[in-house]
């Protein structure tokens, strides 16, 4: 199984005119032969096989696949809540592989975003709230 990539440059309307994202651009996001494994007793999962990915500012991005395909675990990574066990990412030209969790947190903290698809909001507190609640 294997997860696909839709890319697209973006476009934003200017009046009449429309400004494209060129592909010159610089990377913002760049997976390197990434690899994932996983070790469930003394089986090894190898979630991620040698991924390699560039991103660049004002693409957008859609990972689909089938179940199973290292959508989620490749997600983990670029979102700095985990780490690849081999190979290489680059978040803005910084090298984010190595970083300790605490790190990695600071690094969410300035430069990563997420929109959950679910389960994580309080159910007895308005959206505002939920968001108020890490701040």
């Amino acid at each position: 199984m294997s997860a696909t990539l839709l890319r697209e440059p973006a476009t934003f309307p200017v009046g009449a005119a429309e400004i494209v994202a060129q592909p010159e651009t610089q990377p913002v996001i760049q997976l390197d032969h990434v690899h994932k494994t996983y070790t469930m007793g003394d089986v090894e999962v190898h979630a991620l096989r040698g991924i390699s990915l560039t991103i660049r500012a004002g693409e957008f991005v859609a990972i689909m696949g089938a179940s199973g395909s290292g959508k989620s675990t490749t997600m983990n990574i670029i979102g700095c809540l985990d780490r690849p066990t081999r190979g290489h990412y680059i978040l803005d030209g910084q090298d984010v592989s190595e970083m300790s969790k605490d790190e990695r947190a600071d690094i969410r903290c300035q430069k990563v975003g997420f929109v959950f698809q679910g389960f994580n909001l309080l159910t007895r507190t308005s959206a505002h709230e939920n968001v108020e609640l890490p701040m």
